[in-house]
């Protein structure tokens, strides 16, 4: 039985030596004595997963009706979490209409801010712009609701920068995530993710509650992060109930998951060696130097890459943040698959021949004439990603349901058809509960309406209780139907 003599708080951490510590998961024993799950509920998370280039429409919507459909096989693998789905149907992002640079820097810009991109020097192929007038939603909720964690929010990317903003650098055409601006008239600042998957894992799980010395210690991949804990994991233990012992035990194995991911990671790439390798830009992908350039707009040398390891890096990345959530470090994350132009070859995806795939996702959108096929191929990948993150989140348990139930997973990108950069009827996609706020198995068919709209109805389901997001002339309010 729960009492005040065995209940643990919810900042309780496994410490081990050298001032290493392990934050834990939402369990029973959290709760106030005498409390349900009801009144004291574990945290909502929202986790922006982006993808470039946007869809085939066609083929991304459902097929059935509003509450009762089936998915088309480009989408195919999101099938085992219908229950926890909602395609946002209608919603335009019409605020790309107005501001500096070309439609992919709009889109990117404007996605998760509502706001045009303001003047500046950045070369977009289509016209010089800066960066976002105004802040990101997931910074406005980061700063609701991870205020005191380890980290306000936590951003990583597989395949990211490449094209004309190749270099690692913020560029509009590679940011979706901002903070707000420092004074009145200015952009927004932006907030680049990270990009290697050893250097985000030290910065997330090394010396979490330590001292400041702790804290720049680095973590050897040869000595799993789990030893220094294991006394006081018991310890702890001892005091729990048989379900939240069970919760602690898949907790733990999904950190030491993450870890022994990146360390096959490390190995496959170079031949078992026995410590993560340190080499800055160890991670990054080779150029792409025998790829015949064909378009000014690629950007020259280095600026298209083999992507060989985007898919490994891109699961270490995700297996991370997966962690980072359930460890409650944060309660924010962005998962950007790439920059907007993602560059990077495609030779890991296959044709119906068994062929790989030549180009990178840009060549089939337009550089080299609009392939839907080849396209489908790719969306066909990017949802099995998202499914394998939704799987992921979906595995922990956490209260009275999962990881997932207590997260909003936003899916986006920042165009929607790719030969033409359209942003009308934008593909989005809400997964989770959001801590059973959002009613979900549904095709949400709305009037045309701006998509600023919906990032209100994000932010009201975090709390803050705005009526109005983003460019004024581009928000008339909530999004109709969503809640």
């Amino acid at each position: 039985m729960l009492s005040s003599n065995n209940r643990i708080h919810r900042r309780t951490v496994l410490r081990g030596a050298a001032g290493f510590s392990l934050g834990l998961p939402f369990l029973s024993a959290m709760l106030a004595p005498g409390r349900s799950h009801a009144d004291d509920s574990a945290p909502i998370r929202l986790l922006v997963f982006y993808t470039p280039g946007g869809t085939l429409l066609d083929r991304w919507r459902p097929k059935g009706t509003t509450s009762d459909f089936t998915l088309q096989p480009m989408m195919a693998p999101l099938t085992p979490f219908l229950d926890k789905l909602v395609f946002v149907d209608g919603v335009d992002m019409s605020v790309t209409q107005i501001g500096n640079g070309h439609p992919h820097s709009r889109g990117m810009g404007g996605l998760l801010t509502g706001q045009p991109l303001l003047a500046g020097n950045f070369n977009t192929n289509g016209g010089n712009a800066g960066f976002a007038a105004g802040a990101s939603i997931d910074q406005v909720i980061a700063a609701k609701v991870s205020a005191g964690l380890r980290l306000p929010s936590l951003e990583l990317s597989a395949g990211w920068s490449t094209g004309i903003s190749a270099g690692g650098q913020p560029h509009p055409g590679n940011i979706i995530s901002y903070q707000a601006p420092k004074q009145a008239g200015a952009s927004a600042s932006p907030v680049p993710p990270a990009t290697d998957p050893s250097t985000a894992f030290k910065r997330v799980f090394t010396g979490v509650g330590g001292d400041a010395d702790a804290n720049a210690k680095q973590l050897e991949f040869t000595t799993s992060v789990l030893d220094g804990v294991q006394e006081d994991f018991k310890r702890l233990s001892a005091q729990l109930g048989a379900e939240d012992r069970q919760k602690l035990e898949a907790h733990l194995a999904l950190v030491q998951e993450a870890e022994t991911g990146l360390k096959q990671s490390v190995s496959s790439s170079c031949k078992a060696p026995d410590t993560i390798n340190q080499t800055p830009g160890f991670y990054d992908d080779p150029e792409a130097k025998d790829f015949n350039l064909k378009e000014a707009d690629d950007g020259g040398a280095g600026s298209i890459t083999t992507g060989a390891k985007v898919p490994e890096k891109g699961q270490a990345m995700t297996d991370l943040m997966v962690a980072a959530l359930a460890c409650d470090l944060t309660r924010v994350g962005t998962m950007q698959w790439s920059d907007s132009e993602a560059k990077f070859l495609l030779g890991f995806l296959k044709d119906s021949s068994g062929t790989s795939l030549k180009d990178h996702h840009h060549g089939y959108q337009h550089d080299r004439g609009f392939q839907p096929e080849a396209l489908e191929i790719i969306y066909h990948f990017y949802a099995e990603r998202l499914a394998y993150l939704l799987q992921k989140l979906d595995s922990v348990q956490e209260g009275s349901g999962t990881l997932l139930d207590n997260t909003l997973v936003l899916a986006v990108s920042e165009i929607q058809k790719p030969d033409s950069h359209a942003q009308n009827n934008m593909p989005f996609i809400l997964a989770g509960k959001a801590g059973g706020k959002l009613t979900t198995k549904r095709w949400l068919k709305v009037p045309s309406q701006p998509h600023n709209n919906l990032l209100v109805s994000i932010l009201n389901l975090f709390g803050v209780e705005d009526t109005r997001f983003g460019h004024a002339n581009y928000c008339t309010g909530p999004l109709s139907g969503l809640v």
